[in-house]
């Protein structure tokens, strides 16, 4: 499971679903979820998780996507499979895992040391407390 530490700087509520705005780096972040403890308030530090099958890659991108967070990261390495690539991807946020399939990633031509935009829905990350923050 990645992890990137951040800050939450903004919050909008209707009824029981959230929209939370976090700082990490110099990137924003925007999660939705349906619960939110009374302790997730703007200010406080928390870690931004989600699964490397939930981060979506493009290279070259342009016009406008729906997905709210992009995130420029560069290739540090990759893990090839015959079906998979785990890759260790590299940006201001922090470091994180994207896993797509090889198909894909030959088809992009993707390579170590590529820029590629991480793309993943504000459902698909989750938040956690940092103990002690």
């Amino acid at each position: 499971m990645n992890s990137i530490r951040a800050k939450v700087v903004g919050i909008e509520s209707s009824e029981n679903l959230h929209r939370v705005m976090l700082s990490a780096g110099n990137q924003i972040f925007t999660v939705i979820t349906l619960e939110l403890a009374d302790d997730y308030t703007v200010g406080a530090m928390v870690d931004i998780r989600f699964k490397s099958a939930h981060v979506a890659l493009a290279k070259n991108i342009t016009g406008e996507v729906s997905i709210a967070n992009r995130l420029q990261a560069t290739v540090h390495d990759m893990q090839k499979g015959k079906i998979l690539v785990d890759m260790q991807l590299e940006s201001d946020a922090g470091n994180f895992y994207a896993l797509t399939t090889t198909e894909a990633v030959e088809r992009m031509r993707i390579v170590p040391g590529d820029v590629v935009t991480a793309l993943m829905k504000a459902s698909d990350l989750y938040l956690s407390r940092v103990e002690g923050a």
